[in-house]
C-alpha cells in the first residue's frame, strides 16, 4: 500500500484517500473516513465501506449477483402475467404490424361502450408475409379509447378478413372471421370463445362448419353456410331451428310458442314505380319471438305484383303475411330524408342518419328522436358529415359511440360531438 504522510503518525492512502494513523504502542491502524460516499455510484460506495473485510466482499458479491439476476427476470414475469393486455406501443415493440378490418361496437353488460377491432398481425420485418399472419382482436373503451383487452388468435392464420359481427337476442355478440371461425363474446367479461359445429350438439353439424356467415338480418338471428360435408343450412341457435335454404322462407308459417307485440322502425324504399314519392320513417308493430325466424316488412309505394290485380300499395300483402304485421304509421310526417338509415333503436329513443337534400355533396346529419312522440331530442352535424354509409352505434349513459369502417365518434347525450378517432391509423402508427 502506498501512503503519504500528512502530519506526525497520520497518513493518507494514495489509492482510496483513506486517512489513518499508527498507534506505536499496539501497531494498530485506525481508519478515518473524511470523504463522503460517491452517491452517483452507490455500489462503489458500498464496496468501499467493506473494503477491509474479504468475507464481506464475498457476501456483497453474492448479494449483488442475486439482485441483478432478480432484476433480469422481472420483465419475463411481467410478460407472463400481463402479456394478454398489451397496448398499441407494445405491439410496435414486439415488431408486429397490424392490418385492421371494419370496426364494430356494442355495449357491455356493465353499460360501457366497447369498440371492437380485429384483423391481421404480421411481422414488421416482412409486412407482405401473409403466410405468417395471425388473427387478433382489440377491445377499446369507446369513451376513453383505452385498450381494455388484446387477444391473439393463433388458429386464424394468413390474410384475416372480417366476415361480419352481430349481437343476437340472447345478448351474445358474435364475430365471424374468414368465413370459417365463429366467435362468441361474453359482454360481461369480454371473454372470447370459438364456437365449433359440434358445440351445437346437432347431428347435422358433427363434421363441423366448412363455410359460415350470418343470415340476412331482416330474417332474424341466424347463421348460414355449409357443413364440412357440403350441406347448406340456415340455423337459428337460440330457437335451435334448422332449415335448408329453401325451407326457411316458409318458416313464417310455423306457430311461435310465445309471440309478443314488438315495435320497430325502418325507412321506406323509393321504388321505380313511384320515384317521386317521399321517403318515410315508419314505426311498425309485429308479432315475433326473440331468436326465432322473423321477417322485416318492406315499405314503399309500389304496384303490388303479388296481388291478382296490381294496385298501388305502401306495403304488400306478401310482407304483411310474412312479417306478421299488425299495424304501422308514418312516424315523422312531412319530414324529408335522403339516403337515410336507422342506426339504433330502443324503447325510448331512436338514432337516425340521413342527408338533408339530394345533392351529391350533401353532408350527413345525425338525429335522435323520442321513440314514443317523435320529438327531436337533438341534431348533430359536427364531425359526422363524412362518415361512411356503413355506420353502427352503441348506447351508454353518456350518449352514443358510433363506428364506421375506420373511425369512432363519441356523441354526448345532448348531441355534442365530443371526440373522434381514426382507429386504423392509431394502431398502424
Amino acid at each position: 500500500m502506498r501512503a503519504t504522510q500528512i502530519r506526525e503518525d497520520h497518513y493518507r492512502c494514495d489509492s482510496c484517500s483513506t486517512e489513518f494513523f499508527l498507534d506505536s504502542d499496539d501497531i494498530t491502524i485506525h481508519h478515518k473516513h473524511e470523504t463522503g460516499p460517491d452517491r452517483s455510484n452507490p455500489i462503489s460506495s458500498l464496496w468501499n465501506t467493506v473494503a477491509a473485510s474479504p468475507r464481506r466482499k464475498v457476501l456483497i458479491l453474492l448479494a449483488l449477483a442475486f439482485f441483478f439476476s432478480f432484476m433480469a427476470i422481472i420483465p419475463i414475469i411481467a410478460l407472463g402475467i400481463f402479456g394478454g393486455s398489451a397496448s398499441r406501443n407494445s405491439s410496435d415493440d414486439k415488431g408486429v404490424s397490424l392490418a385492421c378490418e371494419q370496426l364494430m361496437t356494442f355495449t357491455s353488460t356493465a353499460g360501457r361502450p366497447i369498440v371492437l377491432v380485429c384483423g391481421s398481425a404480421r411481422p414488421k420485418e416482412s409486412i407482405a408475409d401473409w403466410d405468417n399472419a395471425k388473427g387478433f382482436m382489440y377491445f377499446l373503451d369507446g369513451e376513453t379509447h383505452e385498450v381494455i383487452k388484446e387477444l391473439l388468435l393463433p388458429e386464424v392464420t394468413g390474410r384475416v378478413s372480417l366476415t361480419d359481427g352481430r349481437q343476437f337476442a340472447d345478448g351474445i355478440f358474435y364475430v365471424i372471421l374468414n368465413k370459417q371461425h365463429l366467435y362468441a363474446i361474453d359482454r360481461s367479461t369480454l371473454d372470447v370463445k370459438e364456437i365449433h359445429g359440434e358445440d351445437y350438439k346437432r347431428p347435422e353439424f358433427t363434421e363441423g362448419f366448412g363455410e359460415l356467415d350470418f343470415y340476412y338480418p331482416q330474417y332474424g338471428d341466424a347463421l348460414q353456410g355449409k357443413t364440412n360435408l357440403g350441406k347448406s343450412f340456415v340455423y337459428y341457435p337460440i330457437a335451435n331451428k334448422l332449415y335448408t335454404e329453401e325451407s326457411v322462407f316458409d318458416a313464417y308459417k310455423e306457430k311461435l310458442p310465445e309471440p309478443k307485440l314488438t315495435t320497430h322502425f325502418v325507412f321506406s324504399d323509393q321504388t321505380t314505380d313511384y320515384e317521386d314519392q317521399q321517403i318515410q320513417l315508419v314505426r311498425y308493430h309485429v308479432l315475433e319471438q326473440a331468436g326465432y325466424p322473423r321477417h322485416t316488412p318492406s315499405f314503399g309505394w309500389e304496384n303490388d305484383s303479388h296481388s291478382y290485380y296490381p294496385k298501388k300499395v305502401f306495403v304488400s300483402n306478401y310482407h304483411k303475411e310474412h312479417s306478421l304485421l299488425q299495424s304501422y304509421e308514418d312516424f315523422t310526417p312531412g319530414a324529408y330524408y335522403f339516403s337515410p338509415k336507422v342506426i339504433h333503436e330502443s324503447a325510448d329513443q331512436i338514432l337516425i342518419a340521413f342527408k338533408p337534400t339530394a345533392a351529391a355533396d350533401a353532408k350527413w346529419i345525425l338525429r335522435c328522436l323520442d321513440a314514443q312522440t317523435a320529438k327531436v331530442l337533438w341534431t348533430c352535424t359536427e364531425e359526422v358529415g363524412d362518415f361512411d354509409f356503413y355506420v353502427a352505434a352503441s348506447r351508454f349513459s353518456g350518449g352514443y359511440v358510433l363506428v364506421d369502417y375506420s373511425n369512432t365518434w363519441l356523441i354526448s347525450s345532448e348531441g355534442k360531438s365530443v371526440s373522434r378517432m381514426d382507429v386504423h391509423n392509431h394502431f398502424r402508427s
